[in-house]
């Protein structure tokens, strides 16, 4: 296992058995749209969220039983520039991704 911390948060990847594989968001920095994308081996739950840097929760999506590409393209033209982050929770653990918005 792979351990790091983010100011509050503990994250625990497992490197050889990671429940999401090949995890793009682009552009970033963006002015508007970020297009995120990430492939799920086996069929599992997982949720994604959108939040700010004080924690403030944006975006919220459930999959249930997902297996396959997953692709979404988020509009974040109505949200102030900043940094906001996407996190992706499985039953193996959070990925964490820093978006840029200008």
């Amino acid at each position: 296992p792979i351990f790091w911390s983010q100011p509050g948060t503990l994250i625990r990847i497992e490197a050889e058995n990671t429940a999401i594989r090949n995890l793009d968001v682009y552009p970033n920095p963006s002015r508007d749209i970020f297009n995120v994308s990430f492939d799920v081996p086996k069929t599992q739950d997982f949720q994604i969220r959108i939040m700010n840097v004080i924690g403030e929760q944006l975006l919220f999506e459930n999959k249930e039983k997902f297996v396959g590409a997953y692709s979404k393209q988020i509009d974040m033209a109505n949200n102030p520039k900043g940094v906001y982050f996407i996190e992706i929770e499985t039953q193996k653990g959070i990925v964490n991704k820093k978006i840029v918005l200008q």
